[in-house]
């Protein structure tokens, strides 16, 4: 019993420095031969994934608050504004595409809680649907709100979520169905987990969450001002290369346009 299909959500675009994703000079910082670099501005896709599973749908991350630029600190959409946000990209419209309702979730799976994967789960609170989390990410994540300093975790994104069903995990890996698993890996954030997807066609896609941002971090093993955990990081970044290097095996990582572009979007899917 396998998942049958991937169906990749579009839920709109974020723009930012170069920097936050990309290394040094990779980045647009300048060098002691190159004084008159600039970083460039880039625009990345926000994106879900919902995995449909003869034990029910699973949902990967679920994307950003529609109305962010009026309600998050500013100081954060400065960094990190939404560039492309319309009707079509609020997550019951992307879940409609397929036919399915929010409550026809059986499990949201949250790679981590950064306003722009979270940003759409109060939808379920009501719906008591499970959320599934490590436990590390989620106290992390109150602690920063709680001081005063979120950085990338918004107060306007986890308050409607307090009496959630939340399912704090502290497993390595956890096995959310069959086929189905979540594995932490840090890095990014201090409870940053990917997932595992295995379909009928024998297909594995690993969806990265943040841990990878681009691809190109993985090509370079580097990454930009966003690393949390160096340690971490670069602890799992060859053990992943080597899971993608297997046959049938494929990246998913959610922000890379490139990437974006390539893969069939909902109501197409992955198999």
């Amino acid at each position: 019993m396998k998942a049958k299909k991937i169906y990749l959500l579009d839920l709109g675009m974020l723009g930012g420095d170069s920097g936050w994703f990309l290394p040094g000079a990779a980045g647009g910082a300048k060098t002691y031969s190159n004084r008159n670099a600039t970083s460039q501005w880039i625009e990345v896709p926000v994106s879900a994934a919902l995995i449909e599973h003869p034990e029910g749908y699973i949902l990967f991350d679920t994307g950003i608050a529609p109305d962010a630029m009026q309600t998050h600190e500013k100081g954060l959409m400065e960094a990190f504004p939404i560039i492309k946000f319309s009707e079509e990209n609020k997550l019951e419209k992307q879940l409609a595409l397929v036919n399915v309702k929010p409550e026809d979730i059986k499990a949201i799976v949250i790679s981590h809680l950064h306003l722009d994967h979270i940003g759409q789960a109060s939808i379920f609170k009501d719906l008591r649907t499970p959320i599934f989390v490590q436990k590390k990410e989620l106290e992390y994540a109150l602690l920063m709100l709680w001081q005063g300093k979120g950085g990338a975790y918004d107060y306007s994104d986890l308050a409607p979520l307090r009496g959630a069903n939340w399912i704090p995990i502290a497993d390595e890996k956890f096995e959310i169905a069959e086929g189905v698993i979540a594995e932490f890996t840090g890095g990014h954030t201090p409870g940053h987990q990917v997932l595992h997807v295995t379909t009928e066609a024998g297909n594995t896609y690993i969806l990265t969450g943040d841990y990878l941002h681009l691809v190109k971090e993985m090509e370079i093993e580097a990454k930009g001002w966003l690393l949390g955990d160096a340690e971490e990081w670069h602890t799992y970044i060859r053990k992943l290369k080597y899971l993608v290097s297997k046959p049938k095996t494929k990246l998913v990582a959610g922000h890379d346009v490139n990437l974006w572009n390539t893969y069939p979007k909902a109501p197409k899917a992955l198999e």
